[in-house]
């Protein structure tokens, strides 16, 4: 077989798989969070973000209130840990460790010292000093609306998928402000507010 038929077999086996190359970095398995997309995006990957907010604050409000924001912290860290490494996701991940370190800063700096910390599933949760509990959910609402303006100014090729973290935080946000309410209406505010933003 001559050189000139070998180079040119090799040429047109480049040809061939230079398109099914491009085709794999766009795929799910890459970098960018397996969305089949070469943004990144994944309608995947922007549900489990949201189901771990809307799931996190409902098993968050099964704790005593002194204990919900410190979980409330943990919710907030597993979904932006769900966006690690995903540059597509950069302001939404932003978005979410506001929230986190916002309630992480609270916590610490009104932690009750006379309180065990509880466990709920796998996970220990401290508790704050009662008489902060106000104003540690005010620094923890404020924070939330922050991450909503975020999440909702977003470019128009993200608000899509920014949209839905977006509504999620806005229920946990709705769901913050009635943990203050009296126990009936909070299980009637909890119960109306799952039928309309399903997980």
């Amino acid at each position: 077989m001559s050189s000139k038929t070998i180079q040119a077999g090799a040429l047109a086996l480049i040809l061939v798989a230079a398109p099914a190359y491009a085709r794999g970095g766009e795929g799910g398995g890459g970098g960018e969070g397996g969305g089949g997309q070469s943004s990144g995006f994944s309608s995947r990957t922007t549900r489990a973000v949201a189901t771990t907010l809307t799931r996190g604050f409902d098993r968050c409000g099964e704790l005593p209130q002194v204990y919900k924001f410190d979980c409330y912290r943990h919710t907030y860290k597993l979904a932006a840990q769900k966006l690690d490494s995903n540059q597509s996701y950069a302001e939404a991940a932003q978005a979410l460790v506001l929230v986190e370190d916002t309630l992480t800063r609270a916590v610490k700096q009104n932690l009750d010292p006379a309180q065990k910390p509880v466990r709920k599933g796998l996970n220990y949760y401290r508790a704050v000093k009662p008489a902060s509990v106000p104003q540690v959910k005010r620094q923890a609402e404020r924070a939330m609306q922050q991450a909503e303006t975020i999440l909702l100014r977003s470019p128009a090729d993200k608000k899509v998928h920014f949209a839905r973290i977006a509504e999620a935080v806005n229920s946990n946000k709705v769901l913050l402000r009635s943990a203050m309410l009296p126990g009936a209406a909070i299980r009637l505010a909890w119960h109306l507010l799952k039928k309309a933003v399903p997980a």
